[in-house]
């Protein structure tokens, strides 16, 4: 198992990690502080708990993942496999508290955050500034610094559109802490599986509630039912893959999660009075 890890400006650092195994390998990090990380899965796969819980977020090649840790240990699981990398870029909170909280990811009572925010198909490719980069300079590390900033920034940018759309009402107090820190276990988890999201019967049981109490619940806070809401996140997540370019309008209707390019068609001109093809077209 091979480590390079780096910092690279006030509050932020990289790790990269490189393991070929011939058994399991297990490890809990405890950074000492409140922090964010960006994962990106480079190759094979390596799965994660934050806190006490067991390890069972998966980074699979391609993920983005994104966890916030408020003074909690993080454990690393990678099972046996001939490779598997990962790129992790570490803030502090005190950096980037703010646009966390901006992107929905505000701290809950006792518990931590766990994302998945996407796929990067463009693979290694646009990690290229930082994985080529050397940091022997200042020059260097500013680079990288920006680089790394800018890549938060892409990709918390569909989670505040959505956080703003909600109405930012997680905050009501007709909600008890427990069934805030349900509702956000339910909407990690459908942000981290738009293309199959969990049945209402695991997401009722991953709040802690029944099914008619989640959906009580998540009117009052989102003013909406949960696959509606669900519905918006898609389509969100969809027009920020318009404006990024790369990807055809069928590959991003697959991506997030649409079961085909007419349904999302039809969704997208339902919202926005025109098509994929045309809303990219004006972008």
């Amino acid at each position: 198992m091979h480590f390079r890890i780096g910092r690279i400006g006030p509050g932020i650092s990289l790790t990269r990690s490189d393991c070929r195994l011939r058994g399991d390998y297990r490890s809990r990090i405890d950074h000492g502080g409140a922090i964010g990380v960006l994962a990106f899965g480079l190759s094979g796969i390596s799965l994660f708990g934050c806190g006490d819980a067991a390890p069972h977020h998966t980074v699979r090649a391609g993920d983005v993942w994104l966890f916030r840790l408020d003074d909690a240990p993080i454990t690393r699981v990678t099972p046996a496999q001939e490779r598997a990398g990962m790129l992790a870029v570490k803030f502090d909170l005190d950096r980037v508290g703010e646009a966390l909280v901006g992107a929905g990811l505000d701290r809950m009572p006792g518990g931590t955050r766990a994302v998945r925010l996407g796929r990067s198909e463009a693979g290694t490719n646009r990690l290229r500034p930082l994985l080529d980069n050397g940091l022997t300079s200042p020059l260097d590390r500013l680079m990288a610094e920006s680089t790394a900033l800018g890549m938060l920034a892409h990709w918390l940018a569909p989670l505040v559109t959505a956080a703003s759309t909600a109405g930012g009402t997680m905050g009501d107090g007709t909600l008890g802490d427990g069934e805030r820190r349900g509702l956000a276990r339910v909407a990690d988890l459908l942000l981290s599986n738009l293309c199959h999201p969990p049945s209402l019967e695991r997401l009722a049981e991953t709040a802690g509630m029944s099914h008619a109490r989640l959906n009580r619940c998540f009117r009052k806070a989102y003013g909406q039912t949960v696959f509606a809401w669900l519905r918006d996140r898609r389509l969100e997540r969809a027009e920020h893959c318009l404006r990024s370019g790369g990807q055809s309008v069928t590959e991003i209707a697959f991506l997030c999660g649409f079961s085909s390019s007419s349904h999302f068609a039809s969704a997208f001109r339902e919202r926005h009075g025109c098509s994929p093809a045309e809303f990219r077209r004006r972008c």
